[in-house]
């Protein structure tokens, strides 16, 4: 029940945070639409350009960065070409639409190829989605959900029809995945470099990118004999006590939004580095907490996150010790004492 009341509260935290199950990609960025619009467009270029800073700042530093980059944004910031198949990571519902548009543009070369050009022209204008005609749709020559972006001049007033499909699926993906975000693309890079060369960038390949920047797979496959091999025990505890291999054991069967959580309480980043608990600096030290205040399965765990030291009472059943560590983890979350 506590895991569950735990997972309600970060799905509550996450909302306020921008995710995607994909990663991160810019959104289409618009024109300037006055001074209010200028100041957005300036406001956005600017938080870019910040997290550009803040990446090269991570890597020179050798800080662990909480921001998950999609596979596109790592690869565009390589420098390498994206394609038309990339949306179905940035925006898997425009890519769907895209698939289902391309079979009408098929169905309409299919009826101009078989019928005569008097029948195809009243043939075609019937073609839509879900039985509905595209001129029907309303669909304005914009990128879903952004009309302040055209996918041409004058897009703003026009709207998507048969005559025009062809225009539309070759304009889409290449608004939504270069020229609306290159901007945004290019204030990235001269925040990073600013820092450190953007050339530096390119000695990764992609997926470096992507873990060094926000990648759980430090978190996704721990084994209990991996955990105790990593964790250092002491102050009355061994790899070989009968606590550590409790401990060990709630952690592997943890989901992972409470494998992030735990790490957070432990190391005050829900992410690892790059080798996962094995490449923590300094490891996590388990150490038995004992106090007289409290019978010890009421106590809870406690942690000094500079150090990452994590003083564990001597439970004697897996139930409690997932217990008093999910309340611990959920509970004190944003909490900071001194003792």
């Amino acid at each position: 029940a506590k895991e569950e009341e735990g997972a309600e509260g970060a799905r509550k935290e996450e909302e306020e945070l921008a995710r995607c199950s994909h990663g991160l990609f810019p959104a289409p960025l618009g024109g300037g639409g006055g001074e209010e619009g200028e100041a957005q467009r300036k406001k956005r270029l600017d938080a870019l350009e910040v997290m550009g800073w803040v990446c090269a700042k991570a890597v020179v530093d050798g800080r662990l960065l909480d921001l998950p980059l999609s596979l596109p944004l790592c690869r565009a910031l390589l420098g390498i070409p994206l394609e038309h198949a990339d949306l179905r990571y940035i925006a898997p519902q425009v890519w769907r639409t895209m698939q289902e548009l391309q079979g009408v543009l098929e169905e309409k070369r299919k009826l101009e190829a078989e019928l005569s050009p008097e029948e195809a022209a009243k043939a075609v204008e019937g073609l839509g989605l879900g039985g509905v005609p595209l001129a029907d749709l309303c669909i304005g020559f914009t990128v879903p959900g952004f009309d302040n972006v055209a996918l041409r001049e004058g897009g703003e007033e026009e709207s998507l029809s048969v005559h025009n499909l062809q225009d539309f699926l070759t304009l889409l993906p290449q608004v939504i995945l270069v020229s609306a975000v290159e901007p945004l693309l290019q204030a990235f890079r001269t925040g990073f470099s600013k820092v450190l060369s953007i050339d530096c960038l390119r000695l990764f390949c992609v997926e470096e990118v992507l873990e060094m920047f926000g990648s759980d797979k430090g978190l996704l496959q721990w084994t209990p004999d991996q955990l105790l091999h990593a964790f250092k025990f002491e102050h009355g505890y061994s790899s070989n006590s009968a606590t550590a291999r409790l401990l060990v054991e709630v952690l592997c069967e943890l989901p992972l939004p409470t494998k992030r959580k735990f790490v957070s309480f432990c190391t005050g980043c829900p992410r690892l580095p790059v080798g996962g608990f094995g490449a923590l600096r300094p490891a996590l030290t388990v150490v038995r907490k004992e106090s007289s205040r409290a019978p010890t399965e009421q106590q809870l765990p406690s942690v000094m996150t500079c150090a990452n030291y994590l003083k564990l009472p001597e439970y004697l059943s897996a139930s409690v010790l997932k217990d008093r560590l999910l309340v611990a983890v959920y509970e004190a979350d944003g909490s900071f004492h001194l003792s």
